[in-house]
């Protein structure tokens, strides 16, 4: 309810034939919001990334709070809430990626509630105008309806910092009333922040910035019971998530060998997320590309305008303070910055926005860029909801389910590839190379960033395809996923190449099916 009366405001020009009301607002946007994510979301496989979120969810719980974290980049607190999701609606594609929009449709109200506290701070006259589309671009943003239906703690983060954010602006408020903000204020706060913590490897960064953005409304004024609250409120937050971090420093030492890279010119990335990925980049998402880089353009000198700390500002630092820290990290330290890792920072953008075009005194020009955004982001959102699969494993899985013979093997290199293709329903028999997933203990080159995943060398690969027991196998079938990256000088494929006779190869994206006769 406090979302709901928030954004009351007596002077009000947003208008329609029917009255808008702040609850029916929120139910038409999480509607729209979740109806957008569910267009296609059976129509795809389980890629490599969402079946880790199966594999892991189905682990007995000793194996996920004790093993898995040896080898696995995030904490292991989103496949614990999966498992228990699949316990209730199994492991279906559908089932799993709807664990995803329940976090997407709760996002909806935070945003709402939000915006509320920043026309509370700073009224513009058109709180339903200011909600409605900072709502709107959460609920149809391409890059957060990507991640939205999947069966990956994105969602998770996303709702997570959006607590975090809403714990912050009314903290802001409250120190702005000289009170020491609300116990239920700083409630939200520490949820949103330990959630976050927890929910991915890089939630740090968005803790950080949550602490940032509160820092100097906080420190303010010295009082005492201001100053003691959040301290407790920080202490709780770091004693919570001392386990989470223990986990993480021992999976550090391999970090830095993973596949993901970095170089500056990545930075250009950033205007895909914060508009129109290229994908889906039309004549007409060009419009909303245009009408969001002016926005965001009017947004940057508003937060300026006013001197002092504001929520403005603070909105600021938290939609450009993680891809900052991302960048830093990335070139001095290790290499970061992924896209997807940044879509939390969609949220205060869209409020950002949100406040900019509700200001804009002319109602034509509110009326223009309005319809011009909602009506050429949409077809944007649904375009790429219903994108084909960047992995084809169910192809894959019924190409060897018909032409593989009893006696054939089926290698997977890397060795994870055997988790998306048993998802997509493959039932012969595979084998990983070096060994079936995870491969925790056998050496080798770590080309994935994490232990489980080994690559060969070349000694190794000529062993592995003269080991004798092999003269009996009249054909080995070679699946192999990005082999420029796990296997760039084709060692196992020449080593298998040397003693066998290989047959025509078949490929879908960077997935390779071979087979290796006998001689």
């Amino acid at each position: 309810m406090d979302a709901a009366t928030s954004l009351d405001s007596p002077k009000e020009d947003f208008h329609l034939g029917w009255r808008v009301t702040p609850l029916r607002l929120a139910g038409a946007l999480t509607l729209l919001a979740v109806t957008v994510r569910l267009i296609g979301i059976e129509a795809r496989p389980l890629w490599l990334d969402e079946a880790y979120s199966a594999w892991f969810s189905s682990q007995s719980w000793q194996v996920l709070w004790t093993k898995v974290p040896t080898y696995e980049t995030h904490p292991p607190f989103y496949y614990s809430l999966l498992k228990l999701w699949r316990h209730l609606w199994g492991g279906s594609p559908l089932a799993l990626r709807s664990f995803s929009l329940l976090f997407a449709a709760g996002t909806i109200p935070v945003v709402l509630a939000a915006s509320g506290e920043l026309e509370r701070a700073r009224p513009s006259g058109r709180s339903l105008l200011r909600a409605a589309i900072a709502a709107f671009l959460v609920a149809c943003s391409p890059m957060l309806v990507l991640v939205g239906g999947e069966a990956r703690p994105y969602p998770l983060l996303v709702f997570a910092f959006s607590l975090g954010l809403l714990g912050v602006l009314r903290l802001m408020r409250e120190f702005a009333k000289g009170g020491p903000g609300k116990w239920a204020s700083w409630l939200l706060l520490a949820c949103g922040a330990e959630l976050g913590l927890w929910a991915h490897g890089l939630g740090l960064l968005y803790g950080l910035c949550l602490g940032a953005a509160l820092a100097p409304a906080w420190l303010s004024q010295p009082l005492r019971t201001r100053i003691a609250r959040g301290a407790l409120c920080a202490a709780a937050i770091v004693l919570l998530y001392l386990p989470c971090f223990l986990m993480m420093t021992r999976r550090a030492g391999d970090w830095g060998t993973g596949w993901l890279s970095w170089k500056p010119v990545m930075i250009l990335q950033l205007l895909s997320l914060y508009t129109v990925p290229v994908e889906v980049l039309t004549v007409g998402s060009a419009v909303a590309a245009l009408v969001i880089v002016l926005l965001f353009k009017r947004a940057l000198q508003a937060s300026f305008e006013n001197p002092g700390w504001s929520g403005d500002r603070a909105i600021l630092l938290l939609w450009w303070g993680p891809p900052i820290l991302a960048i830093v990290i990335s070139q001095f330290v290790l290499p970061v910055f992924l896209i997807r890792t940044l879509t939390p920072t969609l949220v205060p953008a869209a409020l950002a926005l949100g406040g900019t075009l509700a200001r804009i005194t002319s109602p034509k020009e509110r009326l223009v860029l309005g319809a011009a955004l909602v009506i050429t982001l949409t077809p944007a959102a649904v375009q790429i909801a219903l994108r084909p699969a960047t992995e084809q494993w169910d192809q894959v899985a019924a190409f060897l389910d018909r032409n593989v013979r009893p006696g054939d093997e089926i290698w997977l290199y890397p060795n994870d590839s055997a988790l998306p293709l048993r998802e997509a329903g493959a039932k012969a028999t595979m084998r990983g190379v070096p060994g079936d997933y995870p491969a925790v203990g056998i050496r080798g080159p770590i080309r994935a960033g994490s232990p489980a995943v080994v690559s060969l060398t070349a000694d190794q690969a000529l062993a592995t395809a003269r080991q004798p027991r092999l003269g009996a196998v009249p054909r080995i079938w070679l699946v192999t996923r990005q082999g420029a990256l796990f296997d760039p000088k084709n060692e196992l494929p020449r080593a298998l190449a040397a003693i066998r006779r290989p047959g025509g190869p078949q490929q879908w994206g960077y997935i390779n099916v071979q087979p290796y006769s006998r001689r």
